[in-house]
């Protein structure tokens, strides 16, 4: 076995190769309606970055201005198109470019003069950035938040929970389906269901595809559908699960046999090797009164606590060689993780 401490994530190098992997991928980072009429500071990756709105569309830039590395986040917006700094004014295009020096208005503006830029989009009400020119995948999207048939929990605003943990840990946390009796016991889990389902798991461009039917409690109302109220404490309910899972991204569907879905996204931005941002947003084709979306959203913020409290305990931070056996994943029950790690590491994240 390979000795642990060679994969810890105090190793620079090994955090470094992570940063410069996950560069090269579109992440989400923050909601749009978060970004108004003043700069945004936010972090990415270990990177402090400035959001703001010029012209009528999102630039991302370092949050340093050229001249003495003050916050640019800190500066304000002049005209809806200048970024202007506020230590000692210099003024910033939607490009980066400095466009004025107050203190020297008379002469030139040196050509490196400017700060970085990274691309940019807006989707479904979420701001993405990529670090990288050329990023490997397209912006995923998601069908069923497009489609009139299903309600979304609050309108479709996005919620959100900050968890201490990389996003491929949080999205093997959603992958693994045998953890439901030992972690969720009181909401999905049963104590006398923990045998593994049948996983059917296949690789898409972007994504992985994990399918499998269980039997769980219907005290959840994503687990009994409109059954929940009803339902006694003992009660089951087949459910059959399909779930897509990205670099960053996840998205998890329950459907009964009466043709009933619930379905929860979570789009996670990694602010380090060890923290992110989980942004998360549900949606039903039952039940579809708004007066009900509490019940909806509050037994989902427990099932998430519950799932956080684990993860955010699991070591290394970010996942060691499947080689180095520090993970010591079982077939049948661990296919979906074991094919999801499979696809990180050809995606060399982390590179090793």
């Amino acid at each position: 076995m390979v000795n642990e401490t060679f994969f810890l994530e105090e190793n620079f190098s090994l955090v470094k190769a992570y940063y410069s992997s996950m560069s090269t991928f579109w992440h989400p980072v923050c909601p749009s309606s978060f970004l108004l009429d003043k700069p945004l500071g936010i972090q990415l990756l270990g990177r402090r970055l400035v959001l703001a709105r010029l012209n009528g569309k999102v630039s991302c830039f370092d949050d340093l201005c050229r001249h003495l590395g003050a916050a640019l986040s800190g500066g304000k917006i002049e005209k809806k198109s200048f970024l202007r700094c506020p230590y000692h004014g210099w003024l910033y295009n939607e490009e980066g470019r400095c466009i004025e020096i107050p203190s020297r208005r008379s002469l030139p503006i040196p050509l490196d003069a400017r700060v970085r830029s990274y691309l940019t989009q807006e989707s479904m009400g979420m701001i993405w950035v990529s670090l990288e020119s050329n990023p490997r995948y397209p912006i995923p999207r998601f069908e069923e938040f497009e489609n009139n048939d299903f309600h979304q929990l609050d309108e479709g605003k996005w919620k959100e929970s900050h968890w201490r943990a990389s996003p491929q840990r949080i999205v093997l946390g959603q992958l693994d389906d045998t953890h439901f009796a030992w972690v969720h016991p009181s909401t999905i889990g049963h104590p006398d269901i923990v045998e593994a389902p049948s996983h059917q798991v296949i690789k898409e461009n972007g994504f992985i595809l994990s399918t499998f039917t269980v039997c769980q409690r219907t005290k959840a109302p994503s687990s009994g559908f409109s059954r929940a109220e009803t339902a006694k404490k003992e009660d089951t309910n087949t459910v059959h699960y399909k779930i897509a899972a990205g670099i960053n991204w996840i998205q998890l569907q329950k459907a009964n046999d009466k043709g009933e879905a619930w379905v929860l996204l979570q789009l996670i931005s990694p602010l380090s090797y060890h923290e992110s941002r989980v942004f998360w947003r549900i949606a039903r084709n039952f039940d579809k009164l708004s007066e009900r979306d509490p019940i909806y959203e509050k037994i989902q913020i427990q099932i998430m606590e519950e799932d956080r409290r684990v993860i955010e305990s699991q070591r290394p931070w970010l996942l060691p060689p499947m080689s180095s056996s520090l993970s010591m994943y079982l077939r049948p029950s661990d296919l979906p993780l074991i094919e999801y790690h499979k696809w990180m590491e050809e995606e060399k994240i982390p590179p090793l």
